[in-house]
């Protein structure tokens, strides 16, 4: 499953952002506390205010509301809206006359989603004008949150203000910390591709935060035991391979002396009247002693398969392969093979594994080969991916899907004849894997089977 965006993001990436996320949340709940508390506050002191201002103010208008002076009356709601927070004054008497002041010297500095949101809410109150026992009429005053709330929204900009700074300053702190404190991560990694490329004797100074050095300590104490692993794995197939290379040298020489015996005794007897069963011993023994030949021999090559013989250079494939087929000529020639080859890239291999490569998969289409049918083979060649894909394709028996890595290891054939010592395709993959290449089989289009394998390439100019 692909790792979403998250995910994907680098770990100081996510540091940040969470501490930041953080920090804004926490800040702005502050923020937003404060400010509703402020206008909570505001609120209570403007609606005390209002109610002073509606105690005291019917004295003060008395003597123009009883003489019915709107002049003089008008003056006083004037003087009264100048005051802080008073934004209209009224007056309206039984008739119905209306004498009003109202304030339009500032407009709202603050938002009104901010006012609402927070709850800033101006106050009206009512007050009768009874002078004597009479009633006159009726005041009315409105009283404005507007500079409470401009104040807040003032208070609240500095403080996200100060809290973007502390934002950036986190950011700043938190980089410069980690930078510093998880670089022995960026040499970790490091080191760790180093491992991975078989530089063994990589080590790291241990450094950094308590956790860091035990993880060094630790990546340390990994690397020695992995070289001294490698080490010990090493000396063990090398002795491994010297004993096998020593037994197949040994094995090699009582088969080669039983096949040449049963080849003398075969002659000596050749003028007596032998029966049949001593006639079919004789010819078993001979072709035996040469198959433990045969095996011994293959042994050998595939021994000496994952190690070169020669310069690993960029060779030639065509040049190789027009030597391989000269060499089989005959072999290809009693087979009534027809051989089919397009140009080839070329790849990283010494030529003498890579001519046997060429042998081995020759060798095997020629001899399974359908009968009755004269063997079609070709050989072909692409870059693919930035590596050299070969195919060698026959028109044969074919191999069902189920053995098609089987016949890849030692020992193991398919051939109902007894042809072959089941090494061949064995030694085909153990040189193409000590290069970093590999081997596998597909079903030829109209029967057969193709043996495919890629090794580096090593020409980028393809097609030539």
């Amino acid at each position: 499953m692909r790792p979403g965006l998250w995910e994907r993001l680098p770990f100081l990436v996510r540091l940040l952002v969470t501490a930041s996320l953080a920090l804004v949340l926490a800040g702005g709940l502050m923020l937003l506390v404060s400010a509703r508390q402020e206008a909570s506050d505001a609120n209570a002191d403007l609606k005390a205010e209002l109610a002073s201002e509606l105690d005291n103010l019917p004295a003060t208008l008395a003597d123009a509301v009883v003489v019915g002076d709107f002049a003089t009356l008008q003056q006083a709601l004037d003087h009264v809206v100048s005051r802080p927070h008073i934004l209209a004054a009224g007056y309206r008497d039984q008739s119905g006359a209306l004498v009003q002041s109202r304030d339009f010297s500032q407009p709202p500095r603050a938002p009104s989603w901010f006012v609402a949101a927070l709850g800033f809410r101006d106050q009206r109150g009512q007050r009768g004008m009874s002078i004597g026992g009479r009633d006159y009429g009726q005041l009315t005053l409105d009283l404005t949150v507007q500079p409470q709330a401009e104040r807040a929204w003032q208070r609240l900009l500095n403080q996200f203000g100060i809290l973007l700074l502390a934002l950036a300053l986190d950011f700043l702190g938190i980089w410069l910390v980690l930078r510093h404190g998880l670089s022995p991560l960026d040499e970790l990694e490091q080191s760790a591709d180093a491992l991975a490329q078989g530089r063994l004797d990589t080590r790291l100074v241990a450094r950094g935060s308590p956790e860091l050095r035990h993880l060094i300590v630790a990546f340390n104490r990994m690397a020695e035991a992995t070289q001294s692993a490698r080490t010990n794995l090493a000396r063990g197939n090398a002795e491994l391979q010297r004993f096998a290379e020593i037994a197949a040298h040994h094995l090699q020489e009582p088969a080669r002396r039983l096949a040449s015996f049963a080849q003398r005794l075969q002659g000596q007897l050749a003028g007596l009247q032998l029966d049949a069963d001593a006639r079919a011993s004789l010819a078993f023994i001979q072709q035996q002693a040469r198959r433990q030949q045969a095996l011994v021999r293959d042994v050998q090559r595939y021994l000496a398969a994952g190690q070169a013989r020669g310069p690993i250079i960029p060779a030639d494939c065509d040049a190789v392969l027009r030597d391989v087929v000269s060499n089989l000529g005959p072999q290809i020639e009693r087979a009534g093979a027809r051989i089919t080859v397009t140009p080839l890239p070329r790849v990283r291999l010494d030529t003498p594994r890579l001519a046997e490569l060429f042998i081995l998969l020759l060798e095997n289409a020629l001899r399974h080969g359908s009968s009755g049918t004269s063997p079609e083979i070709v050989v072909a060649g692409e870059i693919r991916a930035g590596a050299a894909v070969f195919r060698v394709a026959d028109n044969g028996r074919g191999i069902e899907p189920e053995y098609r890595d089987r016949v890849f290891r030692v020992f193991e054939r398919l051939s109902v004849t007894g042809e072959g010592t089941g090494v061949g395709l064995a030694i085909v993959r153990r040189i193409l894997e000590s290069e970093g290449g590999r081997a596998w089989i597909e079903e030829t289009p109209g029967g057969g089977c193709t043996v495919n394998f890629e090794l580096p390439t090593g020409d980028s100019t393809w097609p030539r």
